[in-house]
């Protein structure tokens, strides 16, 4: 019953996005469709961040053929660093998944991607998908970047760490990164649960200290210029908001749901008012920033 209210949706929405009542676009980025979602499987909502959705959605692109490698990020020897990678098949990158919660230059792999694929997904935070979306609208711009980027996942991101400052923020809370099980936001708080079963939290307000600086400056939280935005602000535990924001990622979603690869709900069973409060407290930096590098992009944040 809920897929063909979602293909209803999605039929009746093939142009232009439409604004939801229940999210102010012009705070989270104009969007077709939100809902709750999680993986089927249970060994990818097992390995992945909070539901799996983002690893659900990235397989069962490449298992269908609708990309040929997908770019994102996994760890190194060191624990919890992450690298960029570009995977092919879909047993790697499930392997691959889940928040590191430390900076992954993915877009420095990208052209290795396009030169070797001719259709390629990239997960990303919301500077990096507005890195390449900005390739497509400026005229000097890489152009050919987007000709062959099929598909572009933003995850949701209040700021980022350098994995120095990473190691700095557990080594004050008393953890060892060696001893690091699992790193999580949730319900408004940074949460390390460690290989012994202990849990340590810092709210997310104080984390400023330990971001990087260029995270001062940015106003998207959700991931605005993505074709699909994945989180976990304001859903219940173990499940993802995601955001359907063009014709190319409601392609992706509706496959994934109609081949039963995703589970889905509706977002009333969520508090997507805590989503917009977060998302709106972010994007009030620039009142106070001096970084103008957002202004050319979007014209209608005030001088």
């Amino acid at each position: 019953m809920l897929r063909k209210l979602i293909r209803k949706m999605v039929n009746k929405n093939k142009d232009e996005p439409t604004k939801n009542d229940l999210l102010d676009s012009e705070i989270v980025g104009k969007y077709r469709e939100i809902y709750l979602t999680r993986a089927t499987d249970e060994l990818v909502r097992e390995r992945g961040q909070d539901g799996g959705t983002t690893t659900a959605l990235l397989v069962h692109a490449l298992e269908k053929g609708t990309v040929e490698a997908v770019v994102t990020s996994t760890t190194t020897t060191e624990a919890w660093k992450p690298e960029p990678v570009i995977v092919t098949d879909p047993d790697e990158l499930i392997e691959t998944a889940g928040s590191k919660y430390s900076i992954s230059p993915n877009v420095s792999v990208l052209d290795r991607a396009i030169a070797s694929y001719d259709s390629v997904a990239l997960v990303g935070t919301p500077c990096q998908i507005t890195a390449v979306k900005k390739s497509e609208v400026y005229p000097y711009g890489m152009t050919s970047v987007m000709d062959r980027v099929e598909l572009t996942v933003g995850i949701f991101c209040t700021e980022n760490f350098q994995y120095e400052n990473l190691l700095k923020l557990l080594e004050d809370i008393e953890v060892s990164i060696e001893n690091v099980e699992r790193m999580d936001i949730s319900r408004g708080k940074f949460v390390v649960k460690t290989e012994d079963g202990n849990e340590r939290s810092v709210p997310v307000s104080e984390l400023g200290g330990y971001a990087n600086e260029a995270c001062n400056y940015c106003t998207d939280l959700t991931a605005e210029d993505a074709d699909i935005s994945v989180g976990s602000i304001g859903a219940p535990d173990g499940w993802n908001i995601v955001l359907i924001r063009t014709k190319r990622g409601e392609k992706v979603f509706r496959s994934a749901v109609d081949d039963n690869v995703l589970e889905v709900k509706g977002i009333g069973e969520g508090d997507p008012n805590l989503l917009e409060r977060l998302a709106r407290d972010k994007r009030r930096r620039i009142n106070t920033s001096v970084c103008a590098t957002w202004r050319p992009y979007h014209p209608n944040i005030p001088l």
